[in-house]
């Protein structure tokens, strides 16, 4: 599941139990969770607890442009190292050797090389 949600001033709205795994990221304004205090800000992930029904509410006088983002969990594990995100070990310490011998193609405008963080 991957969809934008725009609330204007005050308006609710109901993110169903229906998938295990949801997040909502804040694109722009801000959000608060019904029936919990504070809010959520620009550039913050709020990570959605399994099963449980959750109202996101705009604040009174703004509006908020959200992502709303989830699904159901991978069958096998996945396995992150920097910017590499797999299901197998072997296939991650390839793409950090085909990251220091530079195999990926070069991103448009970019003129230098980050190196690997340190292992």
């Amino acid at each position: 599941m991957f969809a934008e949600i725009v609330l204007t001033s005050g308006a609710r709205y109901r993110v169903k139990p229906e998938h295990h795994e949801r997040a909502v990221y804040v694109v722009a304004g801000e959000v608060e969770i019904v029936g919990q205090p504070g809010s959520f800000r620009e550039a913050e992930l709020i990570l959605l607890e399994p099963g449980a029904e959750i109202v996101l509410k705009a604040p009174a006088f703004h509006s908020t442009r959200l992502m709303l983002l989830g699904g159901e969990p991978f069958s096998e594990p996945r396995h992150v190292y920097w910017n590499f995100v797999s299901s197998s070990t072997e296939r991650i310490e390839q793409a950090k050797t085909d990251w220091r011998e530079r195999r990926f193609p070069e991103v448009p405008g970019e003129e230098e090389f980050t190196p690997l963080p340190e292992d």
